[in-house]
C-alpha cells in the first residue's frame, strides 16, 4: 500500500524578477500543483511569499515562517519547490531549515530540476549548486549598490521613503526630489519651532497638533532636524534637492540639540515592574521614572519620599497616545501582592479547562482520520492492492490506535503548571517576596508574568495579569 504524501506547495518571486523573467506567482502555482497532481500527492496548502528577493531574511519570510509551522506540527510529508534558487540561495539559510525538516522527516523535491540528497555525490552537487546560487546572489546585490551610487551622483532618488516636506516626481529616468507642496509647510514649521522653543518633545507636540492627519514620533522629529537633505545634501552628493535651510542654519540646530540632549545615566535604581507594563491606549511598553514628594510643616520641609512611576512615552514624550495617567509603583505592588495568587489561581484553572476540551478535540480527529484509514484499508483488500497478511496487521493495529484514544487520558497540566500550583500552594510567598531586594522582586515577577495592563474601565483599582 502506497503511502498517501502530503506536501506543502512554496512558491518565492521578487518583483523585479516578475517583472523580467514572468515568474510569476500564478505561474508557479499552475506548474506545481499540475507536478502534484501528477504524483499523486495530497495539498495540503499554498506558501506564497511574493516581492520577497533571494537574499530576504527567513524570519521576514511569513510563508516561509507558516510552512515551517505546518512542518513543526507534522501536517506535512514533503515540499515541492519549482527551482532550487525559489527555495534558498544562502548555504547557511538552508542548513538552517534543513535541519527543521530532518526532525520532522519532511523532504523536499523540485518540479524543474533533480536532486538527489541520499548520496554523498547528490549532497555535493547541491552544495556546489547553492554556493553558485550565492555568489550570484551576491553579484547582483553588488550591482544594485552601485547603481544606487550611480543614481544618486546623477540626482536621481532610489527610494520614495523621504523626510516630511519632499516627494518624487518625473518619469522614469527624469524623476527627481523635490518639495511635496502639502508637506512643505510643516517641514519649515518643524525647524521654526524647534528654533523658537529649543525643545524637541514641544517641537513634536505642536507637529501633531497642527498637522494631525500625519502623526510623527519625537525620535522622528529629532532624525529629521539634523537631517541633510534639507540643506539639499544627500549621500555627499550637493545640490541633490532643493534645500529648505541653509547648511549654517542646520549646524547650529545640530549644536543646540546636542547641547540640551542629556543623555540617560544608568541611575543604578530598580524598577520592579521595568517592561512590564503597557499602556491600554497603544500598547507600548510604559517607561519607569523617579518622582517625589516633599512633606512640610510651616513652609519648611521636613522629608522628601522618592519613589517609582511609569508612564506611557507615546504621551508624554510622542503626544501619540491619550494616556496621561502616570503609575505609582508601590500602589501598584501593594495591588499585586494581595490579587496576585487569585488571578494566578484563575490562569491554571482557565488552562486546564481548555487543554481538556483541546485533547477531546484532538482525539475525535485522529479517531476520524484512523476510521478512514480503515476503509480505505478495505478498498485496497478488496481492489487486490495488499495482501490478507499485511491487510490483517495493518487492520489490527489501527482498531488497537482507536481503542487507546477512547480512554480517557491524563492530561499532563499538572506537569507543565507544576510551578504555579505550587506557589499558589505555598502559604509563606508573601512572607518571602517581602523580604527580597529589588532586583529579585523583579527576577519574581518576570518568572510567572507576560505583562500587566491597566483597567481601561477602573484604572486606579484593578489590573488586567497576564501570565506567561
Amino acid at each position: 500500500m502506497n503511502k498517501i504524501i502530503r506536501v506543502g506547495i512554496y512558491i518565492r518571486v521578487s518583483t523585479e524578477e516578475q517583472a523580467k523573467h514572468g515568474y510569476s506567482i500564478d505561474s508557479q502555482k499552475t506548474r506545481l500543483i499540475t507536478w502534484a497532481k501528477e504524483h499523486n500527492y495530497q495539498i495540503v496548502d499554498v506558501y506564497a511569499d511574493e516581492g520577497k528577493s533571494a537574499r530576504t531574511k527567513i524570519f521576514n519570510r511569513k510563508e516561509l515562517l507558516r510552512l515551517l509551522d505546518d512542518v513543526k506540527d507534522d501536517k506535512i510529508d514533503r515540499i515541492i519547490i519549482w527551482r532550487l534558487d525559489r527555495w534558498f540561495r544562502n548555504v547557511a539559510d538552508y542548513y538552517r531549515i534543513q535541519d527543521i525538516l530532518d526532525k520532522h522527516n519532511v523532504d523536499w523535491e523540485c518540479s524543474d530540476e533533480d536532486f538527489n540528497t541520499s548520496t554523498s555525490n547528490g549532497r555535493l552537487y547541491l552544495n556546489i549548486k547553492l554556493s553558485i546560487a550565492q555568489n550570484e546572489s551576491d553579484q547582483t546585490s553588488d550591482r544594485i549598490k552601485f547603481n544606487f551610487e550611480n543614481m544618486v551622483r546623477n540626482k536621481r532618488p532610489i527610494s520614495g521613503a523621504l523626510p516630511v516636506g519632499y516627494m518624487v516626481a518625473g518619469e522614469k529616468q527624469n524623476k527627481r526630489v523635490v518639495k511635496d507642496p502639502s508637506l512643505s509647510q510643516m517641514a519649515i514649521d518643524m525647524f521654526e519651532k524647534f528654533e523658537e522653543t529649543l525643545s524637541l518633545r514641544a517641537t513634536t507636540q505642536y507637529l501633531n497638533e497642527t498637522y494631525p492627519h500625519r502623526p510623527i514620533g519625537y525620535e522622528r522629529v529629532k532624525k529629521m532636524l539634523q537631517n541633510s537633505m534639507y540643506h539639499g545634501v544627500y549621500r555627499d552628493v550637493e545640490d541633490y534637492c532643493e534645500p529648505y535651510i541653509t547648511k549654517e542654519r542646520q549646524d547650529n540646530i545640530i549644536k543646540l540639540i546636542k547641547k540640551n540632549h542629556r543623555p540617560n545615566k544608568p541611575s543604578g535604581h530598580v524598577f520592579i515592574f521595568s517592561g512590564l507594563i503597557r499602556c491600554y491606549d497603544c500598547g507600548r511598553r510604559m517607561g519607569g521614572s523617579r518622582a517625589s514628594r516633599k512633606h512640610t510643616k510651616r513652609g519648611v520641609v521636613t522629608e522628601i519620599i522618592r519613589y517609582g512611576t511609569y508612564k506611557c512615552c507615546n504621551h508624554f514624550l510622542d503626544c501619540r497616545c491619550s494616556n496621561n495617567h502616570t503609575i505609582n509603583e508601590d500602589k501598584l505592588e501593594r495591588w499585586m501582592i494581595d490579587n496576585f495568587l487569585a488571578k494566578l489561581n484563575e490562569h491554571v484553572i482557565s488552562i486546564e479547562t481548555a487543554e481538556e476540551k483541546k485533547t477531546k478535540t484532538n482525539n475525535i480527529n485522529k479517531i476520524t482520520n484512523l476510521k478512514d484509514k480503515l476503509e480505505r484499508l478495505n478498498e485496497l483488500y478488496l481492489d487486490g492492492r495488499i495482501s490478507r497478511e499485511k491487510y490483517d496487521n495493518d487492520y489490527l493495529d489501527t482498531k488497537n490506535k482507536i481503542k487507546e484514544l477512547n480512554i480517557d487520558d491524563e492530561l499532563d497540566s499538572n506537569r507543565n503548571l507544576s510551578k504555579y500550583k505550587e506557589i499558589i500552594k505555598d502559604a509563606n510567598v508573601v512572607d518571602i517576596y517581602n523580604k527580597l531586594d529589588r532586583k529579585h522582586k523583579r527576577l519574581f515577577w518576570y518568572e510567572y508574568i507576560d505583562h500587566i495592563e491597566q483597567d481601561f474601565d477602573n484604572i486606579n483599582d484593578n489590573w488586567l495579569v497576564f501570565f506567561k
